[in-house]
């Protein structure tokens, strides 16, 4: 499992992750490995999430990792932003 340290505001496609339960927009982060084995199938599949903890209740929401392409950059890039917080 690999952790950002710190607290982050994250965009998701360009819109703002907000919590549904308290409104918070701050999240830690964690990335999520999972094996995926289907019962007919003996090869398996890992799917990483990216899972964002919210810093004031707990809640927990996890995306998986997509790019997009950016036509201003000319390259694909991730989905997900992070933008760190910085506590005074």
């Amino acid at each position: 499992m690999v952790r950002r340290r710190g607290i982050y505001e994250i965009k998701i496609r360009d819109k703002q992750l907000i919590c549904p339960f308290c409104q918070n927009k701050q999240f830690k982060h964690r990335e999520v490995y999972m094996d995926l084995a289907p019962f007919d199938k003996e090869v398996k599949e890992q799917l990483t999430l990216q899972s964002f903890s919210c810093t004031s209740c707990g809640d927990i929401r996890m995306f998986q990792e997509k790019n997009r392409f950016d036509h201003t950059l000319e390259k694909h890039v991730s989905i997900i932003e992070y933008t760190e917080v910085i506590k005074q």
